[in-house]
């Protein structure tokens, strides 16, 4: 059987081919993951005014913020600070929420900690420092690399 390559034959095999196109298309994506950072981002982008208020209240410590990385532990030193209370989130952006690590400040002590390796695997993590002082918030955020 011979094939007449008209118009007509042309036009159905490329709906067919573009059909398959599409139906292929539609079939990956829903086979693709799709992983929020946040669960409630909706709550989390109003309460965001919020942070810009803490990040401008914190820009005058943006210079003291040190952060060490040794063979044991993670130092974090935050100059001229004595907060009310406080904490650091260790947050891993490839990595779903169990990997976050949390640790809180102990009150109107100097922010000057201590984490030990152990307790993290390698790779980036966002270092999120939220703290208050007499009833003013403030926030710092800094990448590091965790190589060990």
């Amino acid at each position: 059987m011979k094939i007449k390559w008209n118009w007509g034959t042309k036009l159905t095999i490329a709906i067919i081919l573009f059909m398959s196109f599409i139906l292929a298309l539609v079939y990956l994506t829903t086979k693709n993951s799709i992983i929020l950072v946040e669960k409630d981002y909706y709550p989390q982008g109003l309460k965001y005014q919020q942070r810009i208020e803490k990040i401008k209240n914190a820009r005058k410590f943006r210079d003291s913020l040190k952060i060490k990385i040794d063979k044991r532990n993670v130092k974090l030193m935050i100059s001229g600070v004595k907060p009310d209370s406080g904490n650091v989130v260790f947050y891993r952006p490839d990595q779903e929420k169990e990997e976050d690590r949390v640790f809180n400040f102990d009150s109107g002590k100097q922010i000057k900690y201590s984490y030990p390796l152990k307790y993290f695997r390698k790779g980036i993590y966002v270092l999120k420092i939220t703290w208050w002082d007499e009833w003013k918030g403030y926030y710092l955020e800094e990448k590091i690399f965790i190589n060990k």
